[in-house]
């Protein structure tokens, strides 16, 4: 009596015919990266600025709390609101407190948009392990680096 055997290829034969009936589903689309919620009350590290001279002061010669409040998020862009406040010397053996408030735009390249009354400013800036650094390149008067620490 003579048994056939299935060949060799009947397995695989089988499982292209499978995979032949699972095509024409889309494929997942990966989310897009969203930029990091900066959210939070903020305390100086340290500034340095046209108004310090160039010179990165941090405290007890310079003071400051910056509050940010993220609205919305479109995309790779968020914005929202922000307060600041900082305390720095005058000069003449004094000090000068600059208060502002406005709006700003963070984005997942790292740039950085702020329109306040006082401080406007096009740059960049980071966020690491709760460090945020805003780096003002633009307009001219408002160069600065600030380092503020997440409360």
């Amino acid at each position: 009596m003579l048994h056939s055997r299935p060949a060799p290829l009947f397995p695989l034969l089988i499982a292209l015919v499978a995979l032949a009936g699972c095509g024409g589903e889309d494929p997942v689309e990966p989310e897009p990266e969203r930029p990091p919620d900066l959210t939070g009350s903020y305390t100086l590290e340290s500034l340095s600025a046209i108004v310090t001279g160039g010179q990165t002061l941090t405290p007890p010669d310079v003071a400051g709390s910056f509050s940010v409040q993220q609205m919305s998020v479109t995309g790779a862009e968020a914005s929202g609101t922000t307060m600041i406040s900082i305390t720095l010397p005058d000069g003449l053996g004094g000090t000068t407190m600059l208060e502002d408030q406005g709006t700003y735009v963070n984005r997942v390249d790292g740039t950085w948009e702020q329109a306040g009354v006082l401080l406007q400013g096009l740059g960049t800036y980071t966020l690491q392990s709760g460090i945020l650094t805003v780096d003002v390149t633009e307009p001219a008067l408002n160069v600065s680096t600030t380092v503020w620490r997440r409360n």
